[in-house]
């Protein structure tokens, strides 16, 4: 999600949620201390405008918090108020991207029923693919129109990723009736942890890395998905849709 953002960051005013509530991270490999998070936010304490933070040109974050239970599992009512106050705010950003936790919570999956694209990152693991197939049969559920995209973490090798794209798509097709559309694969590469490490989007950091020009390639696949798209804004979205785990969404005026 980080080195996306810087993506679509030089490409349009893009804001960047970390949903990952009560665990957030994404304000780590931002570089960032934020002064404020959604955890100040939900209490009543800030306006979701004033909690935004700056991450450099054309890219703002609106920090998880981390460590907090209850934010795990916000309540109807504190989903309602985050949904008005992120309509209001998206619509000054060509983009917004989501962060989002895992599992299939009520509210990670209002998310993604509320995203403009959904994209699912798993890994060659048979556990990693079980729980993506799970969340894609939710998701599904919920918003049976929606398509989902879907990314090969790790893989040793392309052959490996292609391998488990197609075990993906034959399980989903043969139990779910859909068959997502994969993106591509990112290698296993040291440069993801150096970077890290170096609390620096990889894209930024080591762009001729291997998993650098790979995350490059499929950020472009998702910067021309979304300039097809009339957007629906994620928080628009969330006012009328229930249920859903979302990562990604056109926002603005235009696309």
């Amino acid at each position: 999600s980080a080195s996306i953002a810087a993506y679509f960051a030089a490409r349009g005013r893009t804001l960047l949620v970390d949903a990952d509530l009560g665990m957030g991270n994404a304000h780590i490999l931002q570089g960032v201390k934020p002064r404020a998070s959604l955890v100040d936010f939900i209490e009543g304490e800030h306006t979701i405008g004033d909690i935004r933070t700056s991450c450099g040109e054309g890219l703002d974050l609106l920090a998880g918090g981390s460590g907090i239970p209850h934010m795990a599992l916000l309540q109807r009512e504190d989903r309602a108020r985050l949904s008005e106050q992120l309509a209001e705010l998206e619509v000054a950003y060509k983009f917004l991207l989501l962060d989002s936790a895992a599992g299939i919570s009520s509210q990670t999956m209002s998310f993604a029923a509320a995203a403009d694209r959904l994209l699912l990152v798993l890994t060659p693991d048979v556990t990693s693919m079980t729980d993506a197939y799970g969340f894609l049969k939710v998701h599904n559920q919920v918003r049976p129109a929606g398509e989902a995209l879907f990314v090969v973490n790790r893989a040793a090798d392309e052959e490996q990723a292609h391998k488990t794209a197609d075990r993906f798509r034959e399980v989903s097709e043969q139990f779910l009736g859909v068959q997502p559309r994969w993106l591509g694969f990112l290698p296993e590469d040291p440069a993801v942890s150096a970077s890290v490490n170096q609390r620096t989007p990889l894209i930024l950091s080591d762009s001729d890395s291997a998993a650098g020009r790979a995350l490059s390639g499929i950020s472009g696949q998702l910067f021309s998905e979304l300039e097809c798209l009339s957007p629906r804004g994620l928080g628009r979205s969330m006012r009328s849709v229930a249920g859903g785990g979302s990562l990604w969404s056109a926002t603005g005026r235009r696309t």
